[in-house]
Order: C-alpha cells, then sequence, then structure tokens
C-alpha cells in the first residue's frame, strides 16, 4: 500500500513539475497582467488588484489562490511598469512568486489606440511536503520528512493592443518550469511545456446605456487546449453581468460593480460541468480594484 501511494505521490509531482504551472483565472481581464506583462499601464492610472480564488470548492486540497498587483504608467507616456505576487496551493504543494512587468507602449491616435510589448522577471518558489500526505499508516517513514524546495528565476513576455472598444492580447506569461528526477528537482526550459494566452474582446452600442461586451481567452499548452466564450451586459458603465462557457470544465457567472471612480468589486462562480462536480460545489472567485484618479486624470470605462 505505501508503495502505490508513494507512486501515486510521485506521479502528481510529475505531473506538476514537467509541465509548467499556472493559475486558473475566470476574471483575468480585471488585472490582466496577470497573464500578459504587456497589460501594464494600460489602464492609463495607478490600478491596484487584490484577487482570490478558491477552486473546486468542497474539495480536500483544491487549489487555492491569492495574488495581488499593481502597475502605472509612467512619466514617459510610452513606458510602463507593473508588480505581481501570488502564493497558490495545490494539495501538499505551494508556489510563491514575486514579478516585475517592464512596458514599451506605441501609442496612436493621440493615445487612444495602444500597442504595448511587455517584458516579465521575477522569482518563483515551489514546494511539496509529503509529509503531509494522508495515509492509512500514522508516521508513515516512506513519506515523513520527504519535502522538495525550488526557488529559481523566471522570466515572460506579451504583446497587447488596445483602444476605446476593442483588446487583443497574446502572451508567454512563464518561459521555465519546474522538473523532477529520482525524486530530486532540476531546472528546465521546455519549450513543447510552454503555456501561452491568446485573448480578444471589444465593445459595442445596445443603446443609451447598455453596451454588449463578447470576448474569448483560450489557453493551450502542448497538443492541448482550453478555450472561454464570454458575454457580458454593461449597464450604465457602472454594472456588467456576464456569463462563460469553459470547454470541458465549467459554466461561469461573474459579476463587476464600479463602487464609486477608484473602486471595482467583482465576483465569480463557476460551476463545474467535468466529471469533478459530484464532489464539488464549484469555484468562487473575488476580486478588488482600487485606481487612483486625479483631478487631471481621464476617468476610464473601460471594462477591461
Amino acid at each position: 500500500m505505501r508503495k502505490w501511494l508513494l507512486l501515486y505521490g510521485i506521479l502528481c509531482l510529475t505531473m506538476i513539475g514537467k509541465s509548467q504551472y499556472f493559475q486558473s483565472l475566470s476574471q483575468f481581464y480585471m488585472n490582466g497582467q496577470i497573464i500578459n506583462p504587456a497589460y501594464a499601464g494600460s489602464r492609463e492610472v495607478f490600478s491596484a488588484n487584490l484577487m482570490a480564488r478558491q477552486q473546486w470548492t468542497g474539495l480536500e486540497g483544491a487549489p487555492r489562490t491569492m495574488n495581488f498587483g499593481f502597475h502605472t504608467p509612467l512619466k514617459k507616456l510610452n513606458l510602463a511598469a507593473g508588480f505581481i505576487a501570488f502564493n497558490d496551493k495545490i494539495g501538499v504543494s505551494r508556489f510563491t512568486g514575486l514579478g516585475v512587468n517592464y512596458v514599451y507602449r506605441i501609442r496612436m491616435k493621440e493615445g487612444k489606440r495602444n500597442l504595448a510589448f511587455g517584458l516579465k522577471t521575477g522569482i518563483t518558489s515551489f514546494k511539496a511536503d509529503l509529509s503531509q500526505v494522508k495515509t492509512n499508516q500514522p508516521n508513515d517513514q516512506v513519506f515523513d520528512g520527504v519535502v522538495f524546495h525550488q526557488t529559481k528565476f523566471d522570466a515572460g513576455f506579451g504583446i497587447y493592443y488596445y483602444a476605446p472598444h476593442f483588446y487583443f492580447s497574446y502572451s508567454l506569461p512563464l518561459l521555465s518550469s519546474f522538473g523532477y528526477n529520482s525524486l530530486q528537482a532540476y531546472d528546465s526550459i521546455n519549450t513543447k511545456a510552454l503555456t501561452s494566452y491568446l485573448a480578444s474582446g471589444f465593445v459595442f452600442n445596445l443603446g443609451k446605456d447598455i453596451q454588449l461586451h463578447p470576448s474569448f481567452f483560450f489557453k493551450a499548452i502542448k497538443n492541448d487546449g482550453q478555450i472561454d466564450l464570454n458575454l457580458s451586459v454593461i449597464v450604465m458603465n457602472t454594472l456588467s453581468l456576464g456569463v462563460s462557457v469553459r470547454t470541458a470544465d465549467a459554466l461561469v457567472f461573474s459579476m463587476e460593480y464600479q463602487i464609486n471612480k477608484q473602486l471595482r468589486l467583482g465576483y465569480a462562480h463557476d460551476f463545474t460541468t467535468s466529471p469533478l462536480q459530484k464532489v464539488t460545489t464549484g469555484s468562487n472567485e473575488i476580486v478588488l480594484r482600487y485606481e487612483l484618479i486625479r483631478q487631471y486624470n481621464v476617468y476610464s470605462t473601460r471594462f477591461f
């Protein structure tokens, strides 16, 4: 029994390690620099975000994510910078990291249209404590004291084009991965396992105070991929109600509310459609965004 448990633990670590790990988020557009460093500065003011997500509520060991970030344009209008920090837990594994985003922007139509190129540099730490694995034998020596720990430099890049009613995003936010060989951690840059993200959307008017925001979000790794098809209704530039279909995974309902010019609150609930629906009530995600609006700033009503 212990051998099977050990084998299972190794396989789980291998699945995490030999491919990339990156957060699964339903409201990525409220803090786009999490998946694309080129997003930094696109709000045209100092913007800070706090996000928390509980994946697969009710399932022990399910992923839990928290991240914080801020970004701002710099004095030179064609430059911007951002900062992100995250702490993610999956079972007995934990990922923590810090990153800095650097952005160069080509501004067109007096800044109404922008093409941004972003570079991310940072540090990511991975830890897996197998002594936390529950077995049918207390103080099992096979797992007791087995801990993997690795900290390393990482990098990423992205391209982001945005206008008042349209955006396009492509990124490779993490160019390296964690791996294991005979229970020892090692660094690797596996180009076949890189996770790439593609997203686009636009907003058009349905009436004086109602707008429609269709969009898609595609995540690709190796020969596999996942796509979110999203549709949101924006009312009076204050309230946004949305629904998303995530292939082979979830049906997502989301809401954003502009509390005032500085604060925006977002919430999303994922109804799981995979076989996991038998053991979970779904996933919950909440986002709070603060923007420093000064008298000379032009208040942006963009919902991306």
